[in-house]
C-alpha cells in the first residue's frame, strides 16, 4: 500500500512540474530555462524512488513508462532531443542495477543528481553567459555541483568526491548531444560506486 501511494505521489509531482513548465512557456520564458527546469525538477523524484518506495515493481514502473512515453513522444515529434529518452533509461537501468545489489541507493541517487541539477545549471549558466553550446563556464558550473551532490549524498570524502565530478564533467564534455543524458548518470554512478568500495 505504501508503494502505491508514493506512486500516486509520483506521478501528481511530474504532473506539476509539466503544468509548470507549460506556464512558463505561455508566459515567454526561453525554451532552453523551461527544458532544464523541467530536467533538474524531475530530477529530484529520485528521492521519492529511494527513500519512499519499496518494491522493485514500484522503483521501476515511472522510469520506465516515461522512457517508453518519451521515446513515442521523440518519434512523433521529430523536432525535440533524445535527451528526453535518455534520462529516464539511464534511470531505469541505474534502479535495475541497485536493485541487482549492483550499485547503491547512494550511487543512484548520486548519479541521477549530478545529470539533474548539475547538467541543468551548466546549461543555464552557460545561456545566461551568452554561449550557445557546451563551454568552459558552463563545465566549471556543472563541477561544482556534481562534486557537492556527490559530496551529500555519499559522504566519500573530499578527493573522491573531487574525482568523481571530474569524470562527471568531462564525460559530459565530451559526450554528444542527448547522449550525455545516458552516459553521466551511468558512469557518475559507476565512480561513485567504485571509488566508494576502495
Amino acid at each position: 500500500m505504501n508503494d502505491i501511494l508514493w506512486l500516486l505521489v509520483s506521478f501528481l509531482y511530474i504532473l506539476v512540474v509539466l503544468l509548470a513548465a507549460c506556464c512558463m512557456g505561455r508566459r515567454g520564458v526561453q525554451a532552453i530555462f523551461v527544458r532544464k527546469t523541467v530536467h533538474i525538477l524531475v530530477s529530484l523524484w529520485i528521492f521519492i524512488m529511494a527513500y519512499g518506495m519499496e518494491s522493485p515493481a514500484a522503483r521501476l514502473i515511472g522510469p520506465v513508462l516515461f522512457t517508453v512515453l518519451n521515446l513515442a513522444f521523440y518519434i512523433h515529434s521529430g523536432n525535440i532531443s533524445a535527451g528526453i529518452v535518455f534520462f529516464p533509461l539511464s534511470i531505469t537501468v541505474m534502479i535495475f542495477l541497485m536493485i541487482e545489489g549492483i550499485l547503491s541507493v547512494q550511487a543512484v541517487v548520486a548519479g541521477t543528481l549530478v545529470m539533474g541539477l548539475g547538467d541543468g545549471a551548466a546549461a543555464i549558466a552557460g545561456t545566461l553567459l551568452g554561449k550557445t553550446r557546451k563551454s568552459i563556464e558552463g563545465s566549471a558550473v556543472m563541477f561544482i555541483v556534481a562534486f557537492n551532490v556527490i559530496l551529500a549524498c555519499t559522504g566519500i570524502g573530499v578527493i573522491r568526491a573531487a574525482v568523481s565530478a571530474l569524470a562527471a564533467t568531462v564525460t559530459e564534455r565530451v559526450s554528444p548531444s542527448a547522449l550525455d543524458n545516458l552516459t553521466v548518470p551511468l558512469l557518475t554512478a559507476g565512480a561513485v560506486e567504485v571509488l566508494c568500495a576502495l
